[in-house]
């Protein structure tokens, strides 16, 4: 016979009943305990890692032409190439290439790039380098005015356990936005 008194407290109450119980409820802890583990492990190594921006081809060449931001800190201001290639030539070594437009009036002019950079004063006309000119797209002009090769410390780029020897040839020509101190800036940078 069976009992039909209505408690529902003692259907499935046995001991096989309770195990089972107790085997849900562990499984069910243990799973919520790797998973919590497993989102602090995944919260730590997303603290951990680094988390500044991958180096591009751009940033190379501004580094390689010591023209990159972090070479010049406490300017306030820096210039974004309109146009960079960043490779290497035949013998192996690395080169840059660069095109800043500047625009000319107050703001954007030759004399404030010179100064954010630390540059010298243009010279004289010369022709631009044949290599530049196919490293960059755009209507470059057959010749600029140079600015004088640096003559101290200047030229030598450090990293981290090395020291590389940077020649870099700058040129300027005039624009014609018809804003005062308007031009083209094209910088040729070699490692050796």
């Amino acid at each position: 016979m069976s009992d039909t008194s209505g408690r529902i407290g003692e259907a499935g109450s046995g001991p096989r009943g309770r195990k089972v119980g107790r085997l849900v409820t562990a499984w069910a802890l243990s799973l919520c305990g790797a998973f919590t583990v497993a989102v602090a492990g995944w919260g730590v190594v997303a603290v951990m890692q680094d988390h500044s921006p991958r180096e591009t081809d751009v940033s190379r060449a501004e580094r390689l032409a010591q023209l990159h931001a972090g070479q010049h800190p406490g300017k306030g201001r820096y210039y974004i190439p309109e146009a960079a290639h960043y490779g290497l030539a035949p013998d192996g070594t690395p080169v840059g290439y660069l095109h800043y437009r500047l625009g000319g009036g107050d703001d954007v002019n030759l004399d404030d790039f010179l100064h954010v950079y630390d540059l010298p004063q243009p010279g004289a006309p010369v022709p631009l380098p044949a290599d530049l000119r196919a490293a960059l797209p755009g209507e470059e002009p057959a010749e600029a005015a140079q600015l004088p090769e640096p003559t101290d410390d200047t030229a030598t780029a450090t990293a981290p356990a090395t020291t590389t020897t940077t020649r870099r040839q700058i040129y300027v020509a005039p624009a014609n936005t018809g804003l005062a101190g308007a031009a083209d800036v094209y910088v040729r940078a070699t490692a050796s």
